[in-house]
């Protein structure tokens, strides 16, 4: 049996990860001989994408520098797809089949991914995320790794009496500066959710929402573990605000008290209070 891959068709999904591990995702339009039409999609996610996203048939849009206007960023590359890139289905390309021409080229695919996605979206990052926090001048923690925080965080488990009992336990038995780490990423993980689209309102609604019921509400998504973080993050999907895992704020502090004899007075970097990250509840402001 040969093991030569097939030749990439329209409709067809193709998805690879950026150097920085963020996977995106390509979408073939048109072939001509060896070359291929292909768009990239809006995807953008610590987590492969699956065939039913809706983002994978939403056009990227690139900046224009010679338009001055974003445009979607459609164009021509050669070859076929090398070992990174993975198929991962076909999608309908309904109103997309017009689209038989462009007059970007990009090079060989074997070699290329669309940097201006990465680079761009590392940007809306920094702008959005990576905002100085309003506290005194101090020294911040560096965050736990990813593997690190979610296995403390799978220790919770909200069907005991006392669902952070396990954790506040494990914690304590750490170095004082795992502790601070803990608080410092809880905090810019909870600061991620801090948007409008996770509270469900709009600008008419923000009035009713109530701070502290989405504030632990935010808390209990966390305690669902990274698979579901991750999902609500990329769909910025909205969170159930009946939800209630208040007590997940108290743990860093919990644990530092216990093993010192003493109050926790570190003030992470990012604040997790509600309407805390500006950027994104300023752009609800603007929609009204």
């Amino acid at each position: 049996m040969s093991n030569k891959m097939k030749k990439p068709v329209p409709g067809q999904v193709y998805t690879a990860q950026f150097p920085n591990h963020y996977w995106f995702a390509l979408v073939v339009l048109n072939v001509v001989e060896n070359s291929y039409l292909v768009y990239t999609t809006s995807y953008y996610s610590k987590i492969p994408p699956e065939i039913e996203d809706p983002c994978l048939s939403q056009f990227y849009y690139g900046y224009d520098l010679h338009l001055k206007r974003p445009e979607p960023s459609i164009y021509w590359i050669d070859g076929k797809p090398g070992d990174n890139y993975k198929l991962i289905g076909e999608i309908d390309l309904k109103g997309k089949n017009e689209i038989k021409k462009s007059n970007w080229y990009s090079g060989i695919w074997k070699q290329f991914f669309p940097s201006d996605l990465m680079r761009d979206k590392q940007k809306e990052s920094e702008n959005v995320y990576k905002q100085e926090p309003t506290v005194l001048e101090g020294n911040y923690s560096e965050e736990l790794d990813e593997k690190t925080f979610w296995s403390l965080i799978d220790l919770i488990d909200m069907d005991q009496e006392d669902p952070m009992e396990a954790l506040i336990c494990h914690l304590e038995k750490l170095p004082v500066e795992t502790i601070y780490a803990f608080e410092e990423t809880l905090s810019h993980k909870l600061f991620l959710l801090d948007r409008p689209e996770h509270a469900g309102v709009d600008g008419e609604s923000k009035e009713c929402l109530s701070p502290d019921a989405f504030l632990y509400a935010r808390c209990a998504v966390i305690t669902e573990g990274q698979h579901y973080f991750d999902q609500v993050v990329k769909e910025a999907a909205e969170i159930d605000l009946e939800w209630d895992a208040e007590e997940l704020l108290e743990v860093a502090s919990e644990a530092y008290s216990r093993k010192t004899g003493e109050t926790f007075e570190y003030v992470s970097r990012f604040d997790y209070e509600t309407y805390s990250n500006t950027s994104a509840w300023e752009k609800l402001n603007n929609q009204k």
